[in-house]
Protein backbone atom coordinates (compact mmCIF):
# COMPACT_ATOMS: atom_id res chain seq x y z
CA UNK A 1 0.00 0.00 0.00
CA UNK A 2 1.39 3.42 -1.23
CA UNK A 3 2.18 6.37 1.58
CA UNK A 4 -0.02 9.13 1.70
CA UNK A 5 2.10 12.30 3.42
CA UNK A 6 -0.22 14.61 2.86
CA UNK A 7 -0.19 17.36 5.72
CA UNK A 8 -3.28 16.24 7.75
CA UNK A 9 -3.66 19.13 10.50
CA UNK A 10 -3.18 17.53 14.19
CA UNK A 11 -4.81 20.50 15.51
CA UNK A 12 -7.47 19.99 14.03
CA UNK A 13 -8.31 15.91 13.71
CA UNK A 14 -6.78 15.45 17.19
CA UNK A 15 -9.46 17.95 18.59
CA UNK A 16 -12.07 16.59 16.31
CA UNK A 17 -11.06 12.52 17.51
CA UNK A 18 -11.47 13.26 21.22
CA UNK A 19 -14.24 15.40 20.66
CA UNK A 20 -16.13 12.94 18.64
CA UNK A 21 -15.27 9.79 20.68
CA UNK A 22 -16.38 11.38 24.54
CA UNK A 23 -19.46 12.18 23.03
CA UNK A 24 -20.62 9.04 21.58
CA UNK A 25 -19.11 7.08 24.65
CA UNK A 26 -21.74 9.49 26.58
CA UNK A 27 -24.79 8.98 23.64
CA UNK A 28 -23.56 5.22 23.68
CA UNK A 29 -23.70 4.89 27.48
CA UNK A 30 -27.03 6.86 27.64
CA UNK A 31 -28.30 4.43 24.95
CA UNK A 32 -27.30 1.34 26.80
CA UNK A 33 -28.69 2.54 29.82
CA UNK A 34 -32.57 2.98 28.11
CA UNK A 35 -32.34 -0.10 26.43
CA UNK A 36 -31.73 -1.51 29.83
CA UNK A 37 -34.23 0.18 31.87
CA UNK A 38 -37.13 -0.04 29.50
CA UNK A 39 -36.16 -3.97 29.83
CA UNK A 40 -36.20 -3.68 33.77
CA UNK A 41 -39.45 -1.80 33.88
CA UNK A 42 -42.62 -2.19 32.77
CA UNK A 43 -43.42 1.09 30.27
CA UNK A 44 -46.25 -0.35 28.63
CA UNK A 45 -48.44 1.49 30.13
CA UNK A 46 -46.73 4.75 29.84
CA UNK A 47 -45.10 4.32 26.17
CA UNK A 48 -48.24 2.63 24.65
CA UNK A 49 -47.44 1.90 21.12
CA UNK A 50 -44.39 4.08 21.31
CA UNK A 51 -42.37 1.66 22.88
CA UNK A 52 -40.66 -0.30 20.44
CA UNK A 53 -39.83 2.55 18.21
CA UNK A 54 -38.44 4.05 21.95
CA UNK A 55 -36.38 0.67 22.19
CA UNK A 56 -35.84 0.96 18.20
CA UNK A 57 -34.20 4.53 18.25
CA UNK A 58 -32.14 3.98 21.15
CA UNK A 59 -30.31 0.81 19.36
CA UNK A 60 -29.95 2.82 16.17
CA UNK A 61 -28.19 5.56 18.23
CA UNK A 62 -25.68 2.62 19.62
CA UNK A 63 -25.12 1.31 16.36
CA UNK A 64 -24.84 5.38 14.51
CA UNK A 65 -22.15 6.26 17.57
CA UNK A 66 -20.66 2.88 17.67
CA UNK A 67 -19.98 3.73 13.35
CA UNK A 68 -18.84 6.78 14.60
CA UNK A 69 -16.04 5.72 16.58
CA UNK A 70 -14.64 3.05 14.12
CA UNK A 71 -14.09 5.52 11.73
CA UNK A 72 -12.39 7.70 14.17
CA UNK A 73 -10.01 4.50 15.16
CA UNK A 74 -9.22 3.99 10.88
CA UNK A 75 -8.63 8.04 10.66
CA UNK A 76 -6.28 7.54 13.53
CA UNK A 77 -4.65 4.36 12.81
CA UNK A 78 -4.08 5.51 8.67
CA UNK A 79 -3.20 8.85 9.27
CA UNK A 80 -0.36 7.58 11.85
CA UNK A 81 0.57 5.40 9.74
CA UNK A 82 0.85 7.87 6.69
CA UNK A 83 -1.54 5.46 4.92
CA UNK A 84 -4.69 7.78 4.67
CA UNK A 85 -5.75 8.77 0.88
CA UNK A 86 -7.35 12.73 0.66
CA UNK A 87 -10.55 11.04 -0.98
CA UNK A 88 -10.57 8.46 1.60
CA UNK A 89 -10.39 11.20 4.17
CA UNK A 90 -12.68 13.26 2.51
CA UNK A 91 -15.71 10.47 2.24
CA UNK A 92 -15.58 9.65 5.91
CA UNK A 93 -16.03 12.97 7.03
CA UNK A 94 -18.76 13.62 4.63
CA UNK A 95 -20.24 10.43 6.04
CA UNK A 96 -20.27 11.61 9.59
CA UNK A 97 -21.00 14.82 8.36
CA UNK A 98 -24.52 13.88 6.47
CA UNK A 99 -25.15 11.34 10.46
CA UNK A 100 -24.76 14.27 12.47
CA UNK A 101 -26.73 16.90 10.50
CA UNK A 102 -29.56 14.12 10.15
CA UNK A 103 -29.84 13.85 14.30
CA UNK A 104 -29.25 17.33 14.86
CA UNK A 105 -32.21 18.21 12.63
CA UNK A 106 -34.63 15.15 14.36
CA UNK A 107 -33.09 16.50 17.92
CA UNK A 108 -34.08 20.22 17.20
CA UNK A 109 -37.90 18.68 16.18
CA UNK A 110 -38.00 17.13 18.44
CA UNK A 111 -37.27 19.77 21.07
CA UNK A 112 -34.36 18.05 23.01
CA UNK A 113 -32.07 20.74 24.48
CA UNK A 114 -29.15 17.58 25.83
CA UNK A 115 -29.25 15.94 22.65
CA UNK A 116 -28.82 18.95 20.64
CA UNK A 117 -25.75 20.04 22.47
CA UNK A 118 -24.20 16.87 22.08
CA UNK A 119 -25.19 16.08 18.55
CA UNK A 120 -24.04 20.30 17.56
CA UNK A 121 -20.63 19.14 18.58
CA UNK A 122 -20.53 16.09 16.64
CA UNK A 123 -21.95 17.73 13.51
CA UNK A 124 -19.55 21.27 14.22
CA UNK A 125 -16.35 18.85 14.51
CA UNK A 126 -17.10 16.72 11.33
CA UNK A 127 -17.58 20.03 9.34
CA UNK A 128 -14.19 21.59 10.24
CA UNK A 129 -13.10 17.49 9.17
CA UNK A 130 -14.59 17.88 6.01
CA UNK A 131 -13.77 21.43 4.83
CA UNK A 132 -9.99 20.71 5.54
CA UNK A 133 -10.45 17.22 3.66
CA UNK A 134 -12.19 18.94 0.88
CA UNK A 135 -8.92 21.87 1.08
CA UNK A 136 -6.42 18.56 0.13
CA UNK A 137 -8.23 17.09 -2.26
CA UNK A 138 -8.72 20.19 -4.27
CA UNK A 139 -4.98 20.87 -3.58
CA UNK A 140 -3.84 17.64 -4.74
CA UNK A 141 -6.45 17.62 -8.10
CA UNK A 142 -4.52 21.81 -9.03
CA UNK A 143 -1.12 20.30 -7.94
CA UNK A 144 -0.05 22.47 -5.16
CA UNK A 145 -0.21 19.67 -2.88
CA UNK A 146 3.30 18.73 -1.21
CA UNK A 147 3.40 15.60 0.05
CA UNK A 148 1.94 11.84 -0.85
CA UNK A 149 5.02 10.92 -3.25
CA UNK A 150 4.28 14.20 -4.83
CA UNK A 151 6.72 16.57 -6.06
CA UNK A 152 5.85 19.62 -8.45
CA UNK A 153 7.40 20.31 -11.24
CA UNK A 154 9.75 23.41 -11.39
CA UNK A 155 8.11 26.71 -12.92
CA UNK A 156 9.07 26.92 -16.77
CA UNK A 157 8.42 30.90 -17.10
CA UNK A 158 10.21 31.28 -13.20
CA UNK A 159 13.16 29.87 -15.45
CA UNK A 160 12.51 32.33 -18.24
CA UNK A 161 12.43 35.01 -16.18
CA UNK A 162 15.59 34.38 -14.25
CA UNK A 163 14.02 33.16 -11.00
CA UNK A 164 15.73 29.90 -10.61
CA UNK A 165 13.68 27.47 -7.90
CA UNK A 166 14.54 26.00 -4.72
CA UNK A 167 15.35 22.48 -5.30
CA UNK A 168 12.10 20.02 -4.85
CA UNK A 169 13.04 16.35 -3.16
CA UNK A 170 11.94 13.60 -5.65
CA UNK A 171 12.50 15.83 -8.98
CA UNK A 172 15.68 15.18 -11.02
CA UNK A 173 17.32 18.03 -12.52
CA UNK A 174 19.70 17.92 -15.72
CA UNK A 175 23.21 18.95 -14.81
CA UNK A 176 23.66 22.82 -16.95
CA UNK A 177 24.73 22.40 -20.30
CA UNK A 178 27.96 24.52 -21.92
CA UNK A 179 26.48 26.46 -24.82
CA UNK A 180 30.30 27.85 -25.11
CA UNK A 181 30.84 28.00 -29.00
CA UNK A 182 33.98 25.31 -30.33
CA UNK A 183 35.14 25.49 -33.83
CA UNK A 184 36.00 21.58 -34.72
CA UNK A 185 39.26 22.64 -35.94
CA UNK A 186 42.26 21.42 -33.95
CA UNK A 187 43.92 23.58 -32.15
CA UNK A 188 47.62 24.49 -33.01
CA UNK A 189 49.92 22.41 -31.41
CA UNK A 190 52.76 23.31 -28.90
CA UNK A 191 55.88 24.80 -30.26
CA UNK A 192 57.77 22.51 -28.49
CA UNK A 193 56.19 19.83 -30.87
CA UNK A 194 58.74 21.57 -33.90
CA UNK A 195 61.86 21.13 -31.55
CA UNK A 196 61.93 25.18 -30.98
CA UNK A 197 61.69 25.95 -26.88
CA UNK A 198 58.59 28.10 -26.24
CA UNK A 199 59.12 31.86 -26.88
CA UNK A 200 61.39 31.45 -29.70
CA UNK A 201 60.92 34.15 -32.39
CA UNK A 202 62.26 31.64 -35.48
CA UNK A 203 59.70 29.14 -34.25
CA UNK A 204 57.39 28.66 -37.34
CA UNK A 205 54.17 30.05 -36.83
CA UNK A 206 50.59 27.59 -37.99
CA UNK A 207 48.06 29.34 -38.47
CA UNK A 208 44.37 29.10 -36.88
CA UNK A 209 42.33 26.77 -37.99
CA UNK A 210 45.01 24.84 -39.85
CA UNK A 211 46.18 21.07 -38.90
CA UNK A 212 49.84 19.58 -39.68
CA UNK A 213 50.23 16.71 -42.31
CA UNK A 214 53.61 15.52 -43.34
CA UNK A 215 55.56 18.62 -41.64
CA UNK A 216 53.68 20.72 -43.22
CA UNK A 217 50.45 23.33 -42.37
CA UNK A 218 47.33 22.89 -44.34
CA UNK A 219 44.18 25.02 -44.31
CA UNK A 220 41.25 23.81 -43.32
Amino acid sequence: MAKHDYPYRKSINITAWILQILVCIVLLAASAWLLWFVEQQDLDTILGDYNGLFTASAGLQIAITGLNIVIDIIEIILISKKRMPPELFLASACIKTAIWGIIFTLDVIAQSVLSCILTIILLVTSLIQLVHAAIIVHRKRRGTLRGGNYAPAVNPQGLEEGVHAQPVPGYYYPPPTNTEYKSPAPSPPPPQQYGYPAGDAYAPQVPAGSFELDSRARNV
